[in-house]
């Protein structure tokens, strides 16, 4: 019989903050070797938003991620929200 070895990983994960064509925050989640995991934000060309405002992806891979982001108060919602597509997305900005 086999045994097996249960090994767990941590790995850094860094904020890199960017801007979409049309001037939104655009933010992104970046690994420990600078390689991307995650888009944290959607552009949206019909939204209003303050140069430090994105609208934040909080569902499908990002469910989990994002939590933990609003859980340690690194985004902080607004209480505004735009729908994109079917998706009723919060806008936030980052804690500085």
């Amino acid at each position: 019989m086999k045994k097996m070895i249960k090994t767990q990983k941590n790995f850094e994960k860094q904020l890199h903050l960017n801007r979409y064509s049309n001037g939104q925050l655009a933010v992104f989640v970046i690994g420990h070797m600078r390689d991307p995991i995650a888009e944290l934000s959607i552009m949206y060309d019909l939204a209003e938003l303050a140069p430090n405002e994105f609208i934040l992806k909080d569902y499908s891979e990002n469910k989990d991620l994002v939590q933990q982001y609003l859980k340690d108060e690194i985004f902080i919602s607004s209480n505004r929200f735009v729908l994109v597509g079917s998706h009723l997305c919060p806008i936030c900005q980052i804690a500085t």
